[in-house]
């Protein structure tokens, strides 16, 4: 194989899209202009749709959902022998198998992941302006597990993908020995990101230096972000939200969340919200991630 996968994964809203922003303008080149709508697709949403209906010998339409979990594993391996160098997937599932027992990224085509997590209730707050919800059905969303969703009435352009829950999801990929996982917090990321974004550049195996690393988190400032979202827009962005690039901050919960809907995700998410060093009162304390 001439090229590898990397998977970059995250229950959303938790800094999937800065991230590959990042470390794929670092496998590019930190010298070189990358215009936010350069950001590749590679296999998620509409693009891993298109991919499985050309390589695989059934039409995703044709599928249950539990049926096109059954392909996916041979779809990332037919894949997987024509990549070109490091090839960055973003995912939001959480780590599953499917009826087959295989996972569904396999980890034979998965050199390494990356997982990112960010306090829940920045999430929340994210969440209810990214779908344009309330902060009580964000809240609602965090808590599902999944597992009483029902059929699809049409088949929509992208595949399903299974988040689980917010501490389901992140249970699921943190410590998961089948994989090679290396993690990282969003707030460790936005309060000192040269060597955290490092960190996730040498786990991803690309040969840069402290240098490229500065360049490259300086030319991804969320500030200039929003300026070319502003001026070009981003294909990432849904109908739902008045902006893609929100704040790039921690703490956005303060004055969006109120003191109910903080108690509901202690009690949905508390015991892995500890793990993880995020406090009841919202903020997160020192830990090594990785």
């Amino acid at each position: 194989m001439s090229g590898r996968f990397v998977l970059v994964v995250s229950y959303p809203k938790s800094g999937n899209t800065w991230t590959r922003l990042v470390l794929e303008h670092l496998r590019r080149g930190a010298g070189l202009p990358f215009p936010i709508n350069d950001l590749d697709a590679n296999f998620h949403g509409a693009a891993r749709r298109y991919a499985f209906d050309s390589w695989m010998p059934v039409n995703a339409a044709e599928l249950l959902t539990v049926e096109m979990e059954g392909y996916l594993p041979d779809l990332y391996r037919r894949l997987a022998p024509g990549l070109k160098g490091v090839v960055f997937v973003k995912a939001h599932d959480a780590a599953k198998r499917n009826f087959r027992g295989e996972w569904i990224y396999p980890p034979d085509c998965m050199s390494t992941v990356l997982y990112l997590v960010r306090h829940p209730f920045d999430v929340a707050v994210s969440t209810s302006h990214h779908l344009g919800v309330s902060p009580e059905r964000a809240v609602e969303i965090m808590a599902d597990d999944g597992s009483q969703r029902g059929a699809y009435r049409s088949m929509p352009q992208s595949l399903p993908q299974t988040f689980g829950s917010w501490s389901g999801n992140v249970d699921s990929w943190i410590g998961n020995h089948a994989y090679g996982v290396t993690w990282a917090r969003y707030e460790d990321l936005c309060a000192d990101p040269i060597p955290n974004f490092a960190r996730l550049a040498q786990a991803a195996g690309l040969p840069v230096g402290r240098d490229d690393v500065a360049a490259v988190v300086e030319a991804t400032r969320f500030r200039r972000l929003q300026q070319e979202e502003d001026v070009m827009g981003f294909r990432e962005r849904p109908p739902s939200s008045p902006r893609f690039f929100r704040e790039g901050r921690s703490g956005t919960w303060k004055g969006n969340l109120d003191d109910v809907l903080r108690e509901r995700l202690l009690r949905d998410h508390g015991g892995t919200m500890q793990r993880l060093g995020y406090n009841e009162d919202g903020s997160t304390a020192a830990l090594q991630a990785g």
